[in-house]
């Protein structure tokens, strides 16, 4: 779960303004070849091209209203938090007759502001966090994942002496909040017993893996190891990372409540549109992107240059090289979201029963904006 050092703000009330929109045509748009749209008036335009836009669907769009988007971690070069920005900056949004304000939050608080409807969109840390949501009484669904792996990893000091994670037990490690459902279930599966395991709450400074007496520390990959090899901690450390056990897990979810899905689907199938048009942007433009994000953070949290290129980075390509073969950035793998369900249920996070994946995502958006594995934009 991604965590801040800044608290949630109050959201404001947003007015809706007049989004650009071309095109005379009201009927919707029909594919063409991969990665292209057909609108009525039988222009037909190639993926990362922006131009007319069916004056129906336009409509549609404006009539959902101002939608703001909740980032799950200020304003970090992350992924499902660079792309909103990048499409923000870019103008997909206004592309897509879409209004859309961003502001910034982090994945705990989210769930229930989306949920209530005061947020329309959010991204979050990963399917676990929808899941266990909707068991608690919410009723969000995930309708695009870019990480299809875990954004976690578990370092060990190598001075512990630790070569099997089962000689955690006994030992003390530290922790921001809770240990991440992924690395859960990393321990559960070497057969480690967490209540064995004394947790001890820590900063947000990596170093207190070496300076203080814990011997493990659950990390970001694309955070937490550029800051501990920049001052001089390479090769003092070693990862055990969830992917290398097949643990089922994801990260960067883009999410929303399903009363807004089921009220304004055009509205979330193009948010989704212009924010992989966003990925896509910030992927081939790493350094205008991150130095996009940085002029928005909070400066309290002191986020830099370096680090953020260094998880723009890494978790870039985590999405690319996780993201399923033949499928689009983004796509759902309803088969991965129920076995990482599954792990939760055997953890004892989620009653068995309680929900299941299917009531929790909705892959029908993702289906709509893309053909053969490419995202459909507009000529």
């Amino acid at each position: 779960m991604r965590r801040s050092l800044v608290a949630l703000g109050a959201l404001v009330s947003l007015c809706l303004t007049a989004a650009a929109c071309g095109g005379d045509d009201s009927e919707a748009p029909t594919t063409g070849a991969a990665g292209s749209a057909t609108t009525a008036a039988g222009s037909e335009g190639t993926a990362g091209e922006v131009g007319s836009f069916p004056a129906e669907r336009c409509e549609a769009n404006r009539e959902a209203g101002t939608i703001t988007f909740l980032t799950s971690f200020d304003y970090a070069a992350a992924a499902s938090i660079i792309d909103v920005v990048a499409a923000e900056d870019q103008g997909y949004f206004e592309a897509m007759c879409l209004d859309v304000k961003l502001h910034p939050g982090f994945s705990s608080s989210n769930v229930a502001t989306v949920s209530a409807g005061t947020a329309q969109m959010t991204s979050l840390g990963s399917f676990s966090e929808v899941a266990v949501a909707n068991a608690q009484g919410a009723e969000l669904v995930a309708v695009a994942v870019e990480g299809h792996t875990s954004v976690e990893e578990l370092l060990v000091k190598n001075e512990a002496g630790i070569t099997d994670l089962k000689q955690l037990e006994g030992r003390k490690i530290g922790i921001k909040g809770a240990i991440p459902y992924s690395l859960r279930a990393l321990l559960a599966a070497k057969g480690v017993d967490e209540t064995k395991i004394t947790q001890i709450e820590v900063d947000f400074n990596p170093v207190v893996l070496f300076e203080t007496e814990i011997v493990a520390l659950p990390v970001y990959k694309s955070n937490e190891p550029g800051q501990l090899d920049a001052n001089g901690y390479a090769g003092k450390y070693t990862a055990f990372d969830p992917q290398d056990e097949d643990i089922p897990a994801s990260f960067a979810v883009y999410t929303t409540s399903r009363s807004f899905a089921e009220e304004h689907p055009t509205a979330v199938a193009d948010f989704l549109r212009a924010s992989l048009k966003g990925f896509e942007w910030a992927a081939a433009n790493p350094k205008e992107a991150v130095a996009a994000s940085l002029e928005r953070t909070d400066p309290n949290l002191f986020l830099n240059e370096a680090g953020e290129t260094f998880r723009w980075d890494t978790e870039r390509e985590l999405v690319l090289s996780s993201t399923p073969e033949g499928q689009p950035v983004g796509a759902i793998d309803a088969e991965a979201m129920q076995a990482e369900l599954d792990a939760l249920v055997s953890l004892g996070v989620v009653e068995a029963g309680k929900v299941d994946a299917a009531t929790s995502i909705d892959g029908s958006f993702m289906a709509e904006i893309t053909k053969d594995g490419e995202l459909i934009w507009f000529e």
